[in-house]
Parts: structure tokens; sequence; C-alpha cells
């Protein structure tokens, strides 16, 4: 079994795989909220980019994108991808923080399914933040405690401790305006990875 404290080698095991474990098309709340906030030619970064589903959907639609992922197969197909699509795209092979990631950098950070111990986590919300510009938006979706309290079969983390609540957001992301922060039920179609029905929380959050 791959360690999931290294992020980089658990990653690695579960992306070695001809094809794409949560498929090819972005997460369905990004592709509708992006477009909304950012203007075609702003810097986004995508946080624990996996396969570049969402970085190279940035890229194809005009958005100057980073991809940082600590697994290098990861990183592999995120290029691939990239290379499909006929798009440019910067890879980062690291976790955050990362100091190849300059601070105030970034018109939107995408944090899709981005899981660690509390620890961790706030780590990569902090540095997430300080990567934005002021006036640049965090869009995050997540599982909350109902995805494995529902027991659902459609991804997530086993540990109930690295879900996430509103409240948790609310208490990371401090200092941010929500714009929006929500718990939901989803229906999820993201390879075989992420597909049925999912218990998600969607944040907005703006930096001023």
């Amino acid at each position: 079994m791959p360690d999931p404290t290294d992020p980089g080698a658990f990653w690695d095991e579960k992306f070695d795989r001809p094809d794409y474990r949560y498929g090819t098309e972005p997460n369905q709340f990004v592709a509708d909220a992006l477009p909304e906030l950012i203007d075609t030619g702003q810097q986004v970064l995508c946080v624990g980019d996996g396969e570049g589903r969402n970085g190279v959907w940035c890229a194809r639609q005009g958005y100057q994108t980073t991809s940082l992922e600590p697994s290098a197969v990861g990183i592999e197909k995120i290029e691939a991808l990239a290379d499909e699509h006929r798009v440019q795209i910067t890879t980062i092979h690291d976790r955050m923080p990362s100091d190849r990631v300059d601070d105030e950098a970034f018109d939107a950070v995408v944090l899709t399914f981005v899981h660690a111990p509390e620890p961790t986590r706030k780590q990569i919300h902090r540095a997430s933040v300080a990567a934005l510009k002021p006036g640049g938006v965090i869009v995050l979706e997540g599982f909350t405690l109902d995805q494995r309290r529902n027991d659902r079969t459609s991804g997530g983390p086993p540990n109930i401790d690295l879900m996430f609540t509103e409240q948790i957001l609310r208490d990371d992301f401090d200092g941010l305006e929500f714009e929006l922060l929500a718990e939901m039920t989803v229906q999820l179609d993201e390879g075989d990875g992420h597909r049925g029905p999912a218990d998600v929380v969607r944040m907005i959050a703006r930096k001023q």
C-alpha cells in the first residue's frame, strides 16, 4: 500500500494506469464558476491538479495556467493531456506550500478534493491565499463528513478527520469574503474515481 503521508508516492500509485482515474473533463463546479469570476488571460493556479483535468481545461479556456502536483506520474499525465489539446501549461512537481509559487501571483486558485490532515490542510489553505492577488478568488470543492456518514462510494478519503465542513473552511479562510459556502449533495461523474451521489461543500472566497 502507498504511504498516505507521502502524497507524491501515494498518488503515483493511484495514477499509474493507462487511463485517467478522474477522467479528463474538468470538475463541473470549476467549469461553471470560473468563467464568471475571472477573465480570459488571467493567471490560474490548480493545486493538487492530479492528472490535469482542471488545469488543462483552464488552459483551453485561455487562462494562463499553472498546475502544481506532488505526483511525478500525475505531472507526466498533465503534460501529455496538455499536448493532446495543444495548449501550454506550466507544471510544478511539488506540494503546497511551495517555494516555487510566488505570493500574490494568481487571479484564481482552484482546489478540488484536496484533502489532508489538519496541520497540512491549514498550510495548504494559507499558502493558497498567499498566492492570490488582491481581488483574487479561491474556488474549492471537497467532501464533507456526510460522505462517510452516508457510506458514499463516490470517492474521498476513508478517514472522516480529513473531510471538510463549512465551519472548517470559514476558519481556514478567515479574512476572505465568502461569495459561496454551502454543503450539498451532488452527482459526480469524474472517471471511475468519483462517480455517483456525493456529499460536498463548495466555496468561492475572494481576497480583499
